[in-house]
């Protein structure tokens, strides 16, 4: 009579136990981050916070928004076309390597000017980053699975970001704005009954939390054509819960419990500077970011299957089975990433564009269990920017669509395993990926 039933709890204990033996999150970075958010900054290798002060200084430094003084509205599709290898010595088919996938992206978003007493003081912004693929996604890998976790789902993260700025003297403007993600938490329950074969009770209960992450930004404009920025960016995670408790006739309760981080973001603090001459501009800046305090990776995965049914007269149950992952530690460090960019108006209308980014890994060598893959990266980038009149005529202000294309280049990594008999042996990784940008806007 008990046979039948504890098969069938201990099919369950196997399927969570093959999620207990190592699960990772593998998003930790997205576009915006790696190369700037929108083609202008894309084209200038991620150097736009002393320069961008349309919708897009909502992210990039918010106190930039108030040095506009005309209303501001556009729109930009991005493609990331990723061309990674890793190659192993030795394998096993249970740990196949996984590459990035090609993202596509879009941003919407609009600043305006405050009117009234407020004029050419003070300015508002709001931007929306979507994925085009579908809506924000967490995949999980086992941490011996050989992948890219800085690259493998980098653009698909929703986010709203929105912006304030002030202009209190004509030598300072200050901003503070927001991203605002979704973090996921959610509740199963499910009764089950053996013998008849069938589930006697189910509810589900997910809830999508809203996390808010702060931005700070500083201009100081000592000259006209001179302006220093500095940028705070803080941590942001997308988190989630997800708890399973399976009530089995004649058996007992199973706990099963999943959380952890993804999408993880580092405290970032970036400076940067830009000159401008009569034709050309010249920028160039460095970001500090702390992914020291990367957390693990693999989630905390907690399984729990006691025989409180199966006990009689009193006694008191026990568990059957009580296991709970041990975290993978990261061994990340704080990098510093520099980049400069520039740009050269060769003719009235139209905008050459050129920049540079190194990022060093922040990923220690994978050479113990986990497979956590990173090599220094180096961007190349270039791009276009031209006038078109005014066909909306709407404004005498003219419609402008920048094109940007980035190059980044992987410096090939090899890493051999510490112990003698781990199936991965050795691992090598390599490659490049290609980004492109295009945005068409519009003041007003």
């Amino acid at each position: 009579m008990v046979a039948k039933p504890l098969r069938f709890a201990f099919l369950l204990i196997e399927i969570a136990a093959w999620v207990v033996a190592g699960t990772a999150t593998s998003a930790h970075a997205t576009t915006l981050e790696l190369y700037g958010f929108g083609a202008r900054a894309a084209a200038l290798a991620n150097t736009s916070e002393a320069i961008a002060d349309d919708f897009y200084a909502a992210y990039s430094n918010p106190a930039n928004l108030a040095l506009a003084k005309h209303i501001h509205f556009g729109f930009g599709v991005e493609a990331l076309w990723n061309r990674f290898g890793i190659d192993r010595l030795g394998g096993h088919a249970q740990w196949p390597s996984q590459l990035p996938k090609d993202n596509y992206l879009a941003q919407l978003g609009i600043s305006t000017p405050l009117p009234g007493w407020l004029q050419d003081r003070a300015a508002v912004a709001v931007a929306v980053h979507v994925p085009l693929g579908g809506p924000t996604r967490l995949d999980s890998l086992d941490h011996r699975t050989p992948h890219l976790p800085m690259y493998d789902t980098l653009g698909d993260r929703l986010a709203l970001v929105a912006a304030f700025a002030l202009r209190p003297l004509a030598w300072l403007s200050v901003g503070a704005g927001v991203q605002v993600l979704t973090g996921l938490d959610g509740r199963a329950d499910i009764g089950l009954s053996v013998l008849d074969q069938r589930v006697t009770y189910k509810a589900l209960q997910v809830d999508l939390a809203t996390v808010v992450t702060p931005l700070v930004g500083l201009t100081l404009l000592p000259r006209d054509n001179l302006r220093l920025a500095l940028v705070w960016r803080g941590e942001s995670a997308v988190r989630y819960e997800l708890p399973l408790a399976v009530d089995i006739d004649q058996v007992g309760r199973l706990d099963f419990k999943v959380k952890g981080v993804g999408l993880w973001l580092p405290d970032t603090y970036a400076m940067a500077t830009s000159w401008q001459a009569p034709r050309w501009l010249a920028t160039a800046g460095v970001s500090w970011q702390r992914w020291s305090l990367l957390p693990p990776l693999a989630p905390d995965v907690t399984v729990r299957l006691d025989n409180s049914q199966l006990v009689r007269g009193g006694g008191q149950p026990v568990d059957l089975i009580a296991a709970r992952n041990l975290p993978v530690a990261m061994g990340a460090k704080d990098i510093a990433v520099p980049h400069a960019g520039g740009e050269w108006q060769p003719a009235e209308g139209w905008i050459v564009r050129g920049g540079v980014q190194y990022r060093p890994t922040p990923f220690p060598k994978a050479d113990g269990e986990a497979n956590y893959l990173d090599a220094a990266a180096t961007t190349l980038t270039l791009g276009l920017g031209m006038q078109s009149g005014n066909p909306l005529e709407m404004t005498r202000k003219p419609l402008h669509l920048d094109l940007a294309v980035g190059w980044t280049t992987l410096a090939r990594r090899t890493v051999r395993k510490l112990q003698a008999d781990n199936p991965v042996v050795a691992t090598s990784v390599y490659g490049d990926s290609w980004h492109l940008a295009l945005a068409l806007h519009h003041d007003f």
